[in-house]
C-alpha cells in the first residue's frame, strides 16, 4: 500500500505542473490519497496499479488484490495479471502490455480466474503517463470487478431476444411511435409496402391503407393517442406486388414511472395466421350486430351525427349498416364503430348484448 501510494505522488508530482491542476490539488491539501482509495475501494469492487515502464516494476492496492483473489501482498507484475485471463479470453488480451508500453490507453473488459479459481467479470483500464520528453515512462490504471453489471446485460439481452423471438413468430413487424403519435419509420414497413422513409412523413404512410379503411384507421388511432388506450385495427394493406392483405394492428402507450407518455409500441399481424382465419374479413368476434348499434347509440343518446363524428364512419354507411349489417364488406367501419363505444365505456358480448360499464370520467 505504501508503495503504491509513493508511486502515485509522484506521478501526481509531474502533472501538478499544470496550474490548474495545482490549484485544484491545493484544495485537497492535508488529505491523503488513502483517504480518497479507501472511499473508492470499501465496496470490494475497485483497485488501482501503477506500473514504472521502463523496469516493469509495479504496485497495487489492496483493492486490487481483492479483486483478483491475491489474500497475501506480494510482488505484482501485469503479465501476471494476464496468466490469470480465462482462457477463452486470452486472445483478446495477448496484447495489453505492448499497448500499454507503447502509451496507448487500454479499456477492455474480459474474464479472470481468481486466485479461489471463482471466474469474475473485469474492466480492466489504463492511462500511460508521459516524463518531460514526452515518451512514457508509467502507466497507471484500475480494474473493475463488473460481474454484476453484466450479469444483469446479459440476462437484459436474453430477455430480448426471447421477446424479438416471440414478435417475429406471430407478427409481420414490429412499429414504434412518437408520443404524439408520429409513426417512427421502420425498415420492416419498407418491405411490406415498399414506403421509404420519405414517403411516411407528415401522416402519409396511411396511403398504404386501403381506401376505404384509411378513414377508420386514422380515427381509431387518433382516439387511441388522445386517451392513451391501446390501439387495434383491422384494415388492408397495399403490399409491394400492389396486392391487399389484411391485417391486425396493435399498439400500447408506454409510460414513463412518472406516468408520462414515452412512446407507443405496435405490432403488425396478417390475419391469415389467426387460427385459419379467411384474410378477407375481419374476425366475426371483434364486429357489431346492427341491433348492437342502434342499443349502443340508444344508451349513449348518440343521434346518427354523433357517431360518425366519433367513428369517421359516415352518416349513410351508418344508415347502411344498422339496417343491413354488412359484416364481410365493411370490416373496418364495423371495427371504427366498436372502437368509438368502447371510448364511451360500453361493452359488448356474444349475440347483441351490449351493456354500458359506469366508471369514473365516463361520459355516460
Amino acid at each position: 500500500m505504501k508503495l503504491f501510494l509513493e508511486t502515485s505522488a509522484q506521478a501526481d508530482v509531474g502533472t501538478s505542473q499544470d496550474g490548474d491542476l495545482s490549484a485544484a490539488a491545493r484544495k485537497f491539501s492535508g488529505v491523503s490519497s488513502a483517504h480518497f482509495l479507501r472511499l473508492v475501494e470499501e465496496r470490494g469492487t475497485t483497485g488501482f496499479w501503477t506500473c514504472d515502464l521502463a523496469t516493469g516494476q509495479s504496485s497495487v492496492s489492496p483493492g486490487l488484490l481483492r479483486v483478483i483473489g491475491v489474500e497475501t501482498p506480494q510482488p505484482f507484475a501485469i503479465m501476471d495479471l494476464i496468466n490469470q485471463v480465462h482462457p477463452d479470453d486470452r486472445l483478446r488480451c495477448e496484447d495489453l502490455w505492448p499497448l500499454i508500453r507503447s502509451g496507448v490507453p487500454v479499456n477492455r473488459s474480459f474474464r479472470i480466474i481468481r486466485g479461489d479459481r471463482t471466474v469474475r467479470w473485469v474492466e480492466f483500464r489504463s492511462e500511460v503517463v508521459l516524463d518531460a520528453e514526452q515518451r512514457p515512462a508509467r502507466a497507471i490504471g484500475l480494474l473493475q470487478d463488473v460481474s454484476q453489471d453484466h450479469e444483469t446485460r446479459q440476462a437484459l439481452e436474453e430477455s430480448l431476444g426471447r421477446y424479438r423471438a416471440l414478435v417475429g413468430a406471430v407478427a409481420a413487424m414490429e412499429w414504434r411511435a412518437t408520443a404524439s403519435g408520429e409513426p417512427v419509420f421502420s425498415q420492416g414497413w419498407t418491405v411490406l409496402t415498399g414506403q421509404r422513409e420519405a414517403d411516411v412523413l407528415n401522416g402519409s404512410w396511411v396511403e398504404a391503407i386501403h381506401p376505404e379503411d384509411r378513414q377508420a384507421v386514422i380515427t381509431a388511432w387518433k382516439n387511441a393517442v388522445s386517451n392513451l388506450t391501446p390501439y387495434e385495427a383491422h384494415h388492408r394493406i397495399r403490399m409491394t406486388n400492389g396486392d391487399y392483405e389484411w391485417f391486425l394492428a396493435r399498439a400500447v402507450p408506454i409510460l414513463h414511472k412518472s406516468g408520462r407518455l414515452h412512446e407507443w409500441l405496435g405490432i403488425l399481424i396478417r390475419q391469415r395466421g389467426l387460427k385459419g382465419l379467411d384474410p378477407v374479413n375481419a374476425p366475426a368476434d371483434s364486429l357489431l350486430t346492427p341491433m348492437q348499434i342502434r342499443a349502443g347509440r340508444a344508451m349513449l343518446q348518440w343521434t346518427l351525427e354523433d357517431l360518425s363524428q366519433h367513428s369517421g364512419v359516415s352518416i349513410s354507411s351508418i344508415r347502411r349498416i344498422e339496417a343491413e349489417g354488412e359484416r364481410a364488406t365493411r370490416p373496418a367501419s364495423l371495427n371504427a364503430i366498436r372502437q368509438a363505444f368502447e371510448q364511451e365505456g360500453l361493452i359488448f358480448s356474444d349475440g347483441n348484448g351490449v351493456a354500458l360499464q359506469r366508471a369514473e370520467g365516463r361520459r355516460l
